[in-house]
């Protein structure tokens, strides 16, 4: 008798005592070009917006072996969850990036693909490399183009969700001779005859005959087929995912383009290699045909600024890159930046190139619907990561929600004004475009928007 009633006792202590608390983790992958905007996001996640922990992947993991910033691709930070989340309250949360690139990173949710995320373990120097990885299938993938037009739809499991509008520009090369002295303005036609040809003739702009013959090119850098990116500037000139798009590589030790034909990776180009970029786990990054793995990469490239030689050719390029990455191409913010169509990214016009304070906060040439080069950045995630093979995910779908439910990681970290009215939630993406406005505005707050494209590359329409 005494036994029984001690065990009802300790049972009813049980049932009343609150839930144990748990380590929830969110792994984010995807988009290179908007991984700037995801770190930021990800630390006011946490209490005071500082996570216990920061740890970075190397460059083998697709990361960085020194100079860890937001831009960096591969990281994670644990620790205790900011009170607006509200489902996750009493736990520990880690969020894990690696940024692989869009399609990729869309593919890698949807068919539950492993990658090597960094690890919050504690061990190792905080804020410096992680000591270890956890190979574990992504929960969220972020899209520089609309998972409509690439290969991999989101049905089932998966649901898509826009985030924001990302401005992109065309950058020229810092290389002295014909790029500097003629590539001002790239047309849509000279875009839409580039791209399957791979470079275009310096005669398109200097209207010299000659200028069509051997050497005398404006070289396309373009990023491989898995990036959203390249998909945003084809869909734009009306190219579908699978049409053809050429790829040559500049060799920047020997100074000169060629044609890759072996599709291993290479960390600055290198003949006859055709992926310049980490490989990835187990070379997937080999996968997607010929080309630069990031915009990181393209920037790379395009700040290769050295001369010709008697057996070269200096680096005459133009590259189609994102806010971020056309940043720092150049000796001084967005300087290589170039119009389209006589148009600019924002009402700065010209002056964007080589500002000092890096202010470029009023995008209404693309609010508007005048200047072409963006997309609707989107996400695609797992609706009930329970049920999403192979089991590795400890989120429960009621902790991971989605937009439109307050309190859950997606509900706060993709939460949107025009969904929920009111002033942007700390801790979402939104937040964080709305605070860069002051400050090198890379992205638009979908509220911002006045106009609209149905899909990526479409004709663009008022509200």
């Amino acid at each position: 008798m005494k036994k029984t009633l001690l065990l009802s006792l300790a049972l009813g202590l049980v049932s009343a005592s609150p839930l144990m608390a748990a380590t929830v983790d969110v792994y984010l992958t995807g988009s290179t070009a908007f991984r700037q905007n995801c770190y930021e996001a990800s630390k006011k996640l946490f209490v005071g917006g500082t996570p216990t922990y920061i740890y970075y992947g190397d460059a083998a993991h697709g990361g960085a072996n020194s100079g860890f910033s937001a831009s960096t691709a591969s990281w994670v930070m644990s620790g205790a969850p900011v009170s607006t989340l509200t489902e996750l309250a009493g736990d520990t949360l880690v969020v894990h990036g690696l940024f692989t690139g869009s399609v990729q990173g869309v593919q890698t949710v949807e068919q539950s693909v492993k990658l090597a995320f960094p690890k919050a373990d504690g061990l190792g120097a905080n804020g410096g490399l992680t000591l270890n990885y956890v190979t574990n299938t992504p929960t969220i993938a972020f899209s520089d183009a609309s998972v409509s037009v690439t290969p991999y739809p989101a049905t089932g499991n998966y649901a898509e969700e826009d985030v924001a509008v990302l401005p992109f520009v065309i950058c020229k090369s810092r290389a002295t001779g014909d790029v500097s002295n003629y590539v001002n303005n790239v047309t849509w036609e000279q875009l839409k005859y580039g791209i399957p040809q791979g470079r275009i003739p310096l005669s398109a702009w200097s209207n010299k005959d000659g200028d069509d013959r051997t050497n005398k090119f404006i070289y396309l850098l373009q990023r491989t087929s898995d990036s959203g990116t390249r998909r945003a500037e084809t869909a734009q000139q009306y190219y579908g995912f699978g049409d053809p798009v050429g790829v040559y590589i500049y060799d920047v030790t020997n100074q000169f383009w060629y044609l890759p034909t072996s599709s291993t990776a290479t960390g600055v180009g290198n003949f006859p290699f055709g992926v310049v970029g980490p490989a990835g786990l187990g070379n997937v990054n080999q996968n997607w045909g010929y080309g630069y793995v990031g915009g990181g990469n393209v920037a790379a490239v395009l700040n290769n600024n050295v001369g010709p030689n008697a057996f070269s050719v200096s680096n005459q390029s133009i590259g189609y890159l994102s806010l971020t990455d056309a940043k720092g191409v150049g000796a001084s913010n967005w300087l290589q930046v170039v119009s389209f169509n006589g148009l600019w990214p924002t009402a700065a016009g010209p002056n964007i190139r080589g500002q000092l304070n890096a202010v470029t906060n009023d995008f209404s040439p693309i609010c508007l619907g005048y200047y072409p080069c963006w997309s609707q950045l989107v996400l695609v995630h797992i609706i009930n990561p329970s049920a999403n093979p192979p089991g590795d995910q400890n989120i429960s779908q009621t902790k991971l929600g989605n937009n439109t439910t307050p309190g859950s990681f997606l509900g706060v970290f993709n939460a949107q004004t025009l969904i929920n009215g009111g002033s942007p939630l700390i801790g979402s993406i939104e937040n964080e475009i709305e605070l860069s406005k002051t400050n090198s505005a890379t992205a638009i707050r979908l509220s911002d928007m006045k106009s609209s494209r149905a899909s990526v590359g479409g004709v663009i329409s008022p509200f």
